[in-house]
């Protein structure tokens, strides 16, 4: 006697969102989900993706990443064919971090001319991230929007910005990421704002605002998980693909302090972290999975549904 199984079923379904890539470049499709992530039930058209992070400017790199992404510091370019050659990345966060006038203040063509070199690098999709002070971010996602060679994803719209970062967007026809801090209201009056733009909701990504194990990541699985069910429940201001950036991991003490010896060894220490922190990012439902070392790329890939 067979005994039928209570799956249960949504009403809804997440957006799919394509990210383009290049020429010669493979383009990654996130979302089209049915059902909760890691369950054998509904339909799970796409796998969630993983990416790595190009940071520009000076950088104080734990002992786990110097030996890896440090040799690239200084040539975004370089990083961007290791990224996505050999180190399996399927597309890039670049961020433009050497913009902030703590941090180099290189002027918004500087960082612009950034982009178009890592563009040129690379045919694979790229995601480019301000420095954060609102008054250059101001100059430099226009600067960016207009001097990119293709369409690419502008991170981040939020409540200050988002008319500035849609603006440029819709413009040269680039996506957006939606940033909320860690907040399922903000998250979905950002998505409804940008509507209210005239925003294509296909061009929409949704940034929580991750925070990594020991650091945070308690609240980020909460919210992540809620935005999904959300969305599967039939919200279509939350019914969008979900990307959670693990670099918060290398800001826990244990994941970068090499005076405890007892913690084991310090640079696999600081992978495990980085990678349990995506692991759980996967299992609250998150698409996209930026991260900062190489091994995490593999790792993560291999333990994304498909």
């Amino acid at each position: 006697m067979s005994v039928a199984l209570p799956i249960p079923g949504y009403p809804g379904r997440i957006l799919a969102v394509t990210l383009p890539a290049g020429p010669g470049g493979t383009p990654v499709t996130v979302g089209g989900q049915n059902a909760l992530p890691l369950l054998p039930e509904g339909e799970h058209p796409n796998a969630p993706a993983v990416g790595m992070e190009i940071r520009t400017g000076p950088q104080e790199l734990p002992p786990a990443l110097a030996g890896t992404i440090g040799p690239f510091a200084g040539d975004p370019a370089a990083m961007a064919r290791k990224c996505s050659g050999s180190w399996g990345a399927r597309f890039l966060f670049l961020s433009l971090a050497g913009c902030h006038p703590d941090a180099g203040g290189q002027s918004a063509s500087e960082g612009a001319a950034v982009v178009r070199e890592v563009l040129s690098a690379t045919p694979a999709p790229v995601i480019v991230g301000g420095c954060g002070d609102e008054e250059v971010d101001a100059r430099l996602f226009p600067a960016v929007a207009e001097a990119a060679l293709r369409p690419v994803f502008l991170s981040y719209a939020e409540e200050k910005n988002y008319r500035l970062v849609a603006g440029a967007a819709l413009a040269y026809g680039h996506g957006v990421v939606s940033w909320s801090p860690i907040d399922i209201n903000m998250a979905k009056q950002m998505n409804l704002l940008l509507g209210d733009l005239g925003f294509p909701p296909d061009r929409v990504l949704i940034d929580p605002l991750t925070g990594g194990l020991g650091y945070g990541m308690e609240y980020t699985f909460s919210i992540v998980e809620r935005i999904r069910l959300a969305g599967l429940s039939g919200d279509a201001a939350l019914a969008r693909p979900v990307l959670c950036h693990l670099g918060d991991a290398w800001k826990a003490r244990e994941a970068t302090d090499a005076s405890e010896g007892a913690w084991g060894d310090v640079i696999a220490r600081g992978q495990r972290w980085e990678e349990t922190t995506g692991i759980a990012c996967l299992a609250a439902g998150a698409d996209l999975l930026v991260c900062r070392h190489p091994s995490s790329v593999a790792r993560l890939s291999g333990a994304a549904w498909r």
